[in-house]
């Protein structure tokens, strides 16, 4: 799953990585290192001009469900193209959450120990989602699709978000896929050697605590 991440740096930093060719002007985005649930995130999404860079609410409302509705923060990628949740955001409002990285909690005998998760090249992760707009709750929304937590992953946990390659992530989120295009995408994430981990403070569990600190080694 993926409850919490790190998204630190500038959008211009993370736009650079995902499209060098893509020329974005800094959001007025407060940097944290402890993103929670029901938080404004830095999303990239398309529209018929081309790339856009918007802050989205981290809790998924689809447009016909009332706003005290159930807001999930993760969508499996195994069923997310049928259920009536999401299946419309599948077809036309795919997503990227670039960030630095991901928190996961591995289950010991004294208990959950936290991780931080991140590229082994130290690049932005892209994770694909899927977001919609709410005109009921006047508000535009999103989850982190997971998937199945691959080789060494699955010994911290075994679901992981749907990280993409910055190729792939830019075609995840064009318009005019077709619902076999999408599904390959869906089908290759970026594999358990992309990546590099280590153990954190346990400060980091909770939402209140915010800082580079949280994602030095323990």
């Amino acid at each position: 799953m993926c409850g919490r991440f790190p998204q630190s740096k500038r959008p211009s930093r993370y736009s650079e990585a995902f499209d060098p060719g893509w020329k974005q002007t800094d959001l007025e985005l407060q940097p944290s290192w402890n993103v929670a649930p029901s938080r404004q995130v830095l999303v990239f999404h398309d529209n018929d001009t081309g790339h856009v860079a918007e802050l989205l609410y981290w809790g998924f409302l689809p447009s016909w469900a009332d706003s005290k509705a159930r807001k999930p923060i993760n969508a499996r990628v195994e069923t997310a193209a049928t259920i009536p949740y999401f299946r419309d955001a599948w077809k036309s409002g795919r997503c990227i959450v670039p960030a630095d990285g991901w928190y996961e909690w591995k289950e010991t005998p004294e208990g959950k120990q936290p991780y931080l998760i991140h590229r082994a090249n130290d690049e932005p992760v892209f994770m694909a989602g899927l977001y919609e707009s709410n005109r009921h709750a006047n508000i535009t929304s999103f989850a982190i699709i997971t998937t199945e937590a691959q080789g060494a992953l699955r010994e911290i946990h075994e679901r992981e978000p749907l990280v993409l390659s910055a190729e792939d992530a830019r075609q995840w989120i064009r318009r005019d896929l077709r619902a076999d295009e999408i599904a390959a995408l869906a089908q290759h994430p970026l594999t358990s050697e992309s990546f590099a981990w280590h153990i954190v403070s346990s400060e980091v569990n909770s939402a209140k605590n915010d800082g580079a600190w949280l994602t030095a080694k323990a």
